[in-house]
């Protein structure tokens, strides 16, 4: 909720590795700001506006997370760059370059999604925290591929980048609470 002032308030519990994090979305806010490069303003109202029923657990997003990257590797290893000339190949990118930059991509994303399930088991340290922001900043790295920008429109590409980077801070914050 936000106060007159503007400034958000409200705590938000994530449960890692059995520990109980209440972590400050004003604290959320400004780890997201960092990470966008998005104003706190417009970090806080990003944050502010997240819909309790858009949240999963760490087990179904690692879950979702693995299904894309498979089946984007998937996808990568049905194109026949040798017989085939696809419409989203374009001089500075050829096919075999864009089947590498889609395999990158699936496996960061399957990597992404065994470490939010580690998340989700009581053994879960501060190292399998790091190791999720680490991966979620690879796989966003992933999302400004060339081939990427060529397949997926760039609204949906920036909301997936967003939605990484909260995930991201939500994980940061409980970090820096340590």
């Amino acid at each position: 909720m936000a106060n007159k002032g503007g400034i958000i308030t409200g705590v938000i519990t994530l449960v890692i590795g059995g520990t109980v994090f209440s972590l400050s979305k004003a604290d959320i806010a400004k780890n997201f700001s960092k990470d966008t490069g998005m104003s706190q303003q417009q970090a806080e109202q990003y944050v502010e506006n997240i819909n309790k029923d858009d949240l999963v657990s760490y087990d179904k997003l690692g879950s979702d997370m693995s299904s894309d990257g498979q089946d984007i590797l998937d996808l990568s290893s049905k194109l026949d760059c040798e017989n085939y000339t696809y419409d989203w190949e374009i001089v500075s990118l050829s096919c075999k370059e864009g089947r590498s930059q889609l395999v990158k991509l699936g496996n960061d994303e399957i990597s992404l999604g065994k470490a939010y399930i580690a998340l989700a088991s009581d053994s879960a340290s501060e190292n399998d925290m790091s190791l999720a922001i680490n991966l979620i900043d690879k796989v966003n790295s992933d999302l400004d591929l060339e081939i990427i920008d060529q397949l997926l429109d760039r609204s949906a590409i920036d909301e997936t980048k967003k939605t990484n980077s909260y995930n991201k801070a939500l994980l940061q914050t409980a970090l820096d609470s340590q």
